[in-house]
């Protein structure tokens, strides 16, 4: 499958390198592409660079991992209309980062950074997933333990998430619902941050524990 990762950062490579193990085709979008032009050739010749716009068009599946303050001008580079149909795996976190750490959110109920971003794609499929855990556990879950990974939005992107969170190792998935529930992940996601940065600790996950 060719997948498209919007964002260079440490997630957008996380995610890359992670789905690139499963062996799909990934392209990853970035403002900068001379700078990723080495990752590349390390990471072989299934991995490939270009812009927001390239990546969106290559993309059956995108992946957005971009900082929140630069999402919405790189969905605008990568054109809406190249999302329409596709699955869209919304990994952002809504951060307001200018008071300095830990960061605040930077959106307000009720609406969500997912909603924000649907309404940004129209046609798209998108999916609220992967945002409640530091970049490196979210394709290695299990150096963690039996974690738990937090979903929310369209039904078929749903599917998609469940069966690649199977493939990396994910201990179980918890579906929260449609789109609105995004919003409550990613406060959950806030929690985890503040935590974070609280503890500078960043090796932790979480479980969700049911009565038997």
């Amino acid at each position: 499958m060719k997948i498209g990762v919007l964002g260079s950062g440490p997630v957008g490579k996380e995610l890359s390198k992670g789905l690139l193990k499963l062996r799909h085709e990934v392209m990853v979008g970035t403002r900068d592409q001379a700078k990723l032009a080495d990752w590349a050739v390390e990471m072989g010749e299934k991995a490939s660079v270009g812009s927001f716009s390239d990546a969106a068009k290559f993309g059956e599946i995108i992946f957005i991992a971009t900082s929140w303050e630069g999402t919405e001008s790189a969905l605008k580079m990568a054109g809406p209309d190249n999302f329409r149909e596709k699955i869209v795996v919304d990994v952002t976190n809504p951060l307001d980062t200018s008071h300095g750490a830990p960061p605040r959110p930077a959106i307000q109920y009720p609406v969500s950074a997912s909603e924000k971003i649907q309404k940004w794609l129209p046609g798209a499929k998108v999916v609220k997933a992967l945002n409640t855990v530091p970049a490196h556990v979210q394709v290695h879950p299990k150096q963690i333990g039996e974690a738990d990974l937090f979903i929310a939005g369209d039904k078929e992107a749903k599917e998609f998430v469940k069966a690649i969170a199977d493939e990396w190792g994910w201990h179980g998935v918890v579906d929260m619902g449609d789109l609105s529930a995004a919003y409550w992940i990613e406060m959950l996601a806030m929690l985890v941050i503040n935590y974070g940065f609280k503890y500078n600790d960043w090796n932790f996950a979480i479980r969700f524990l049911r009565k038997k």
